[in-house]
């Protein structure tokens, strides 16, 4: 999977897991990622992907969480985990891209492979 933010281009290692499946069967997508806490984007979909949210033991930038069963979060930032989380996966290389996430909403684009939408 791969996403494309303010024209920076990045991978992420998905996680083996249902929700990462149905997360991927959606793409592509572009989607408005508000800020939250000046250390991560959120963005909550229409609908529920299937989620067994557990509580996690560290929080890393470049972390992608599922909160609940409809809420896709980057972390851009380190985070103590305040909440249950399904892992999706890791942006790899993310120290490329952090400048891209700055404080303010983000477009963020979805897609498989070498393209986009």
């Amino acid at each position: 999977m791969n996403i494309n933010v303010n024209g920076q281009v990045a991978s992420i290692q998905l996680e083996e897991n249902a929700t990462t499946k149905a997360l991927v069967a959606e793409a592509p997508f572009t989607i408005q990622m508000d800020d939250l806490h000046r250390n991560e984007k959120y963005h909550y979909f229409d609908k529920s992907f299937p989620a067994q949210p557990q509580p996690i033991q560290t929080i890393e930038a470049g972390d992608v969480l599922l909160y609940q069963n409809n809420c896709l979060v980057i972390f851009y930032e380190s985070a103590k985990p305040v909440a249950s989380y399904m892992r999706i996966g890791k942006i790899i290389d993310f120290q490329d891209i952090r400048k891209s996430f700055g404080n303010a909403s983000v477009s963020v684009q979805w897609y498989e492979g070498e393209g986009g939408e």
